[in-house]
């Protein structure tokens, strides 16, 4: 590894450690009560089905989950940092996570969980760049699934 690859793989593990030099996102507040009551029980759970159908998303994400993702990729979950804040890649940190090539997985909602879940060591990294176990961050589970569903999600964008 040259100088410069050295610098930058230094300077990243750096922000990944410190966590980023970012402000945490707070999570947007809970629908109000009177909105809640004014629906049927049911009837999240079919809206929720039905919008996972309409979208292509994987079962079991939502669109909420890929807005989430959105939200945690770009602020708390930290993956700008290597990736880029287009999630393109930054050239010797993170891949590009917009296209159907994928380096480490099938590309599938599970596998980019997993991923995610586990990090990627340098040893098997096909750049020869770690990741970290949820990027480095201390995101939950289920944010972890928040933030595939939304890295999954990009490939729908470019279509």
């Amino acid at each position: 590894m040259d100088r410069y690859s050295a610098s930058l793989t230094a300077l990243a593990l750096a922000l990944v450690a410190c966590g980023g030099g970012g402000e945490q996102q707070q999570q947007p507040e809970a629908q109000a009560p009177a909105a809640q009551a004014a629906a049927p029980a049911a009837q999240p759970d079919t809206q929720a089905a039905a919008g996972t159908q309409a979208t292509g998303l994987p079962p079991g994400v939502t669109q909420a989950m890929v807005d989430e993702g959105n939200t945690l990729f770009h602020g708390q979950a930290i993956c700008h940092t290597c990736h880029g804040e287009d999630a393109k890649g930054m050239p010797g940190l993170g891949v590009n996570l917009t296209d159907n090539e994928w380096l480490h997985s099938d590309g599938s909602y599970d596998a980019i969980v997993k991923q995610i879940e586990t990090g990627v060591p340098a040893s098997e990294s096909k750049s020869g760049i770690m990741m970290p176990a949820k990027g480095g961050s201390s995101i939950t589970d289920d944010q972890v699934k928040a933030v595939a569903a939304y890295v999954w999600s990009l490939r729908l964008q470019n279509k």
